[in-house]
């Protein structure tokens, strides 16, 4: 009976101690702040099975437009449709600036043009990384990153997302070729891209920016848009030309109508 005692105290040990690891990895899986309900009462659609992360929805805007109203509700959401808790030390977002029409460069990130992510985040969530001057009544985020001037804009300087910036989902990668904080990653996902010539918009006129990549056949005016990758989209590409297609049928991307912001699904995938 001695022995049977000992062998079962041990096994309650070792139950106790897998228990409470359990407890811990649950309390830190997810460090994404945003608040997922949402006003129909619907949770989140299951994950999809996906590769990687993705970029599932950003707003890029004007913020000098009337429409605007004088913010930077600028914003790039992340989306975990695999079906496991994601690292997100493992990644990085990326920020490129095109200047002019027809200049086609590779992409660069000097410091202050990307930003190393931290945390957990678990499947079937979103994470956002917004301006900070974005309107925090309007838009849910769970850090911020960027410029906080208000004053004349210097596009170079993240996250000013008024149609001629690109934006880079960067992954650690042994093989990979951008050095960030002193690891080497690749490139996974992009939208928008310095290596694809971009269109003058035929919008209304803005002293601070009238270039623009056509995205889903629209070929008028994607500077005061909200982006919504559609949720078929699986895998995340490096592929603008194809993620942007020629019509809304083949694009990768749904869009808002123009001036017409649609804040509603920030935090939650694509419905």
């Amino acid at each position: 009976m001695l022995y049977k005692y000992s062998f079962n105290n041990s096994h309650m040990k070792k139950y106790f101690f897998l228990y409470s690891i359990i407890l811990l990895v649950t309390a830190v899986s997810c460090k994404s702040t945003v608040d997922f309900s949402n006003p129909g009462g619907t949770t989140p659609p299951p994950t999809q099975g996906n590769s990687d992360l993705l970029i599932s929805e950003l707003a890029t805007a004007i913020n000098t437009d009337p429409a605007a109203g004088a913010v930077r509700n600028h914003y790039v959401e992340l989306y975990n449709g695999t079906s496991a808790v994601v690292d997100l030390s493992q990644y990085a977002i990326g920020y490129q600036a095109a200047t002019d029409l027809t200049t086609l460069a590779p992409w660069s990130f000097p410091s202050g043009n990307y930003f190393v992510m931290k945390g957990l985040l678990v499947a079937g969530r979103c994470y956002v990384i917004a301006s900070p001057q974005v309107d925090a009544a309007v838009v849910k985020y769970d850090t911020t990153w960027g410029t906080a001037s208000t004053t004349a804009a210097n596009s170079s300087s993240p996250l000013q997302l008024s149609g001629n910036s690109a934006i880079a989902l960067l992954k650690k990668d042994a093989a990979g070729t951008y050095v960030l904080n002193g690891a080497n990653y690749k490139i996974i996902d992009v939208f928008g891209s310095p290596l694809v010539a971009r269109l003058t918009s035929t919008g209304a006129t803005s002293s601070r920016n009238n270039l623009m990549w056509a995205t889903a056949g629209e070929v008028a005016d994607t500077r005061n848009r909200t982006f919504f990758r559609k949720k078929t989209v699986t895998d995340p590409t490096t592929n603008w030309t194809l993620a942007a297609g020629t019509t809304a049928t083949d694009s990768q991307w749904q869009l808002s109508g123009d001036r017409a912001w649609d804040y509603t699904n920030v935090g939650l995938p694509t419905p």
